[in-house]
């Protein structure tokens, strides 16, 4: 029996006829309407007992029929490419579903977040303050005040209006500060040296970009994808066209899955390149700073010798890629590829023999397989508390099936800031090695590299999850479609969005002075 249809037997014996309706998708992905009074009951099941991965919980304005709360699970790391959405249609006049938080604590930030970008909430929510507004809206801000709750245990949780006391001080990191280049705030409560508790704010706006997608054609949403993020903008627009290739049922030429690859794991290596030098600033290890961001360099100037871009390539199109590599190009791509894969085999050499950083990133912020699991962590930070979860493989797209590439997924048992080092210092090795396979498929196969673009009208399915791995990690893209030539709706969820969550957990029964590390090493964004 294949794993959807244990998955489907358990939640017909736990809804009954409260599980409404059941369709399929294209490939392994399936669509359930469900009752509102029932997604606790559903969310226990899946992610307990069935142990599926709540990834992302999304709101779809249906104009005068209501909302559709739809509820994105998978388990694709037990069953390749398997994805269950559970719908639940909410009426213009009852706008309230029960928070499935408690359940699976990796929602809690989805259902923030949709209760500020649309009128639905999410009763019992167990912190249903904003995510992104600022706490006391819609009030002043400057009346001082902020809203304030306690969580079911009793415990009182940090305020933005606390006042120190004795034994514990209050200490502010950001929003602009020198340990963050990001807009996010994290309040920090220490006695002496020690931090016992954390509050987390990632900002006081929302840039509405999914919004945005709403207004645009699905080509024209190629280029708003690929400025969400500057550092993954080929992953997310590689993300963005599985969600409308999907849509579409359109499937691309073998040399345009190559492309995409090759431009994803350069991608990959000068992220994690970047993150390197970032990380060696934090602990004071300036020369692995300059050492690593002079490897980088050399990542860029691929790119700018294949796109004519160092960092925007916009090689992605729907149905394909923009320009070629072929020729010279493909030579001298790999020969830098070669001697770059020297050089981060130095880097690994410093860092591993090198006492002062071993002693800055061993033991601290650890984060342990089960708590890996139940609070949603995804990439490098996943991998490196031994959970093999990795998109290219467990739903693999563009040019990652083994019919294309063979490559392994590098994981690490130790859970803390050095396992998280390590996971993307041997990564770096597998993306160049992946790249080099895609150049030579490149050198020896022929054919076009885009395909014709479905007419919208006639898209096979009126919605699709497109997923990617992003350096960070899952990357997720959902899109519906009306049949019009613009996205009904676009919802996207980062990896950030999942791990910078972790954070107080990691900080927690740690110094002051291992911080900037520990929120560094989730590559934060």
């Amino acid at each position: 029996m294949a794993y959807y249809q244990e998955i489907l037997t358990g939640l017909r014996q736990r809804l009954g006829t409260d599980l409404v309706s059941e369709s399929r998708l294209n490939a392994n992905m399936f669509v359930l309407l469900a009752n509102r009074e029932r997604v606790r009951e559903a969310a226990e099941y899946l992610t307990k007992e069935a142990q599926g991965r709540l990834i992302h919980v999304s709101t779809i304005d249906r104009g005068i029929d209501g909302y559709e709360v739809v509820y994105h699970y998978a388990f694709d790391h037990i069953e390749r490419f398997l994805h269950l959405n559970i719908k639940v249609p909410l009426s213009s006049d009852i706008l309230e579903v029960e928070s499935v938080a408690e359940e699976a604590p990796q929602s809690s930030w989805s259902e923030r977040e949709m209760m500020e970008l649309t009128p639905v909430r999410f009763t019992g929510h167990p912190d249903p303050r904003h995510l992104w507004l600022p706490y006391e809206w819609p009030r002043a801000v400057e009346s001082g005040e902020c809203e304030h709750y306690v969580d079911k245990t009793g415990e009182p949780k940090a305020q933005m209006n606390s006042q120190p006391n004795a034994e514990a001080s209050l200490v502010p990191l950001g929003p602009y500060h020198p340990l963050l280049i990001e807009g996010a705030y994290f309040r920090v409560k220490v006695k002496g040296e020690e931090i016992t508790e954390v509050d987390v704010k990632l900002g006081w706006n929302h840039r509405g970009i999914m919004k945005l997608f709403e207004g645009r054609s699905y080509s024209r949403g190629v280029f708003l994808a690929e400025r969400i993020c500057g550092i993954c903008n080929v992953t997310h627009t590689t993300a963005y066209l599985n969600a409308i290739e999907s849509l579409s049922g359109l499937e691309i030429p073998s040399r345009a899955r190559y492309i995409r690859t090759l431009m994803a794991e350069l991608e990959r290596i000068h992220s994690h390149l970047l993150w390197l030098g970032v990380a060696g600033d934090l602990v004071g290890f300036r020369t692995l700073f300059m050492l690593s961001w002079k490897v980088r360099e050399e990542v860029l100037e691929i790119f700018e010798s294949l796109t004519g871009s160092r960092r925007a390539p916009a090689m992605n199109l729907i149905g394909g890629v923009r320009k070629d590599v072929t020729g010279e190009n493909i030579t001298k791509t790999a020969r830098r590829l070669k001697h770059m894969e020297t050089e981060v085999q130095k880097l690994i050499d410093v860092i591993y023999n090198h006492p002062v950083a071993r002693r800055r990133l061993q033991d601290i912020g650890r984060l342990d397989l089960a708590t890996a699991k139940e609070r949603g962590a995804v990439g490098p930070t996943a991998r490196a508390s031994g959970w093999k979860l990795d998109v290219r493989w467990s739903s693999p797209y563009a040019a990652y099936g083994p019919e294309y590439t063979t490559w392994d997924i590098i994981t690490d048992s130790g859970g803390d800031v050095w396992s998280r080092t390590i996971v993307r210092l041997r990564e770096m090795l597998i993306s160049i090695n992946i790249a080099m396979q895609c150049l030579e498929r490149l050198r020896h196969e022929g054919g076009p590299i885009s395909t014709e673009p479905v007419d919208p009208k006639d898209f096979k399915f009126s919605e699709a999850l497109g997923l990617a791995e992003a350096p960070r990690g899952e990357l997720m893209y959902y899109v519906v479609s009306d049949g019009s030539n613009v996205p009904h709706s676009v919802r996207v969820r980062t990896p950030s969005f999942r791990n910078n969550a972790l954070v107080p957990l990691l900080l927690r029964g740690h110094t002051l002075a291992d911080a900037p590390i520990i929120v560094g090493s989730i590559d934060p964004c």
